[in-house]
């Protein structure tokens, strides 16, 4: 065939491309990964005689990949899965990440320390010396596709008009007025039920709060100018006699019931 086609002045690209690598001693031995590559460019359109010489293999080499497509891409997948899932303590981890897949199912949201705790209860419980470092912590992370996210929340901006208004005119308001007797007072409200708004949770998994607590405390703070004077927090709560403050003398703060001031 090779001497009817030379003759004949027609050259087929099989028996060239066997002509133009009929130099070569020896081929590139590819990868998992540019075997990969191969099996892709081929899938693609590109042409079998392209793709072997772009690879510096042999059409033969090249045929015997493209049998062994599923085998290759299997292979590979199956070492990043083994490689994710290999740790110092699987049934530790198993445990860990079972409960979280519980936690998450409920939206209730968890931090590193919450983690940690955990993790050192499960060992007390597996009977394993086990530290809960950030080194494995991190690690755990990496393998199990942890990541910390934003559960929900609503961001709200300040009117910049009204902002640049008062700044423009608070310089002559305090002109007069000495640092010491110039004092900034705000409330706060103290949600002391409320849960984070940020959580680990699996990547490409949605991530979906629970119903926060409404339950809250109003703070009212004061302080002068030049830090000299700080006033004495007022806490301003529903009840006028809380439970938890039976037995207590003495109060850090000052404390008043909503209708008072309400």
């Amino acid at each position: 065939m090779w001497l009817s086609s030379v003759k004949s002045g027609k050259v087929t690209d099989l028996e060239q491309h066997e002509n133009d690598t009929s130099s070569f001693k020896k081929y590139k031995c590819l990868t998992i990964s540019e075997k990969q590559k191969v099996i892709e460019s081929v899938e693609e359109g590109e042409r079998k005689v392209d793709v072997a010489k772009a690879f510096e293999i042999s059409l033969s080499s090249l045929s015997t990949i493209l049998k062994n497509k599923e085998k290759i891409f299997s292979s590979s997948s199956s070492r990043v899965r083994k490689r994710a899932s290999k740790g110092n303590f699987p049934r530790l981890e198993q445990c860990l990440v079972s409960w979280m897949r519980q936690c998450r199912g409920q939206n209730i949201p968890m931090g590193s320390s919450l983690l940690k705790e955990k993790a050192k209860a499960f060992a007390n419980e597996l009977g394993i010396e086990f530290s809960a470092s950030e080194r494995w912590l991190t690690n755990f992370k990496k393998r199990n596709r942890i990541v910390f996210k934003k559960m929900c929340g609503e961001s709200s901006g300040v009117d910049i008009n009204v902002c640049s208004k008062w700044q423009n005119s608070l310089s002559d308001l305090i002109k007069e007025y000495e640092p010491r007797n110039i004092f900034n007072t705000d409330e706060t409200g103290l949600f002391f039920k409320c849960l984070p708004e940020k959580t680990f949770t699996f990547k490409k998994e949605k991530c979906h709060g629970g119903k926060h607590s409404k339950e809250r405390l109003t703070i009212l703070l004061a302080v002068n100018m030049d830090s000299s004077e700080k006033i004495t927090p007022l806490v301003i709560g529903k009840s006028e006699k809380p439970r938890c403050f039976k037995g207590i003398n003495s109060f850090p703060t000052k404390y008043a019931q909503t209708r008072r001031y309400g």
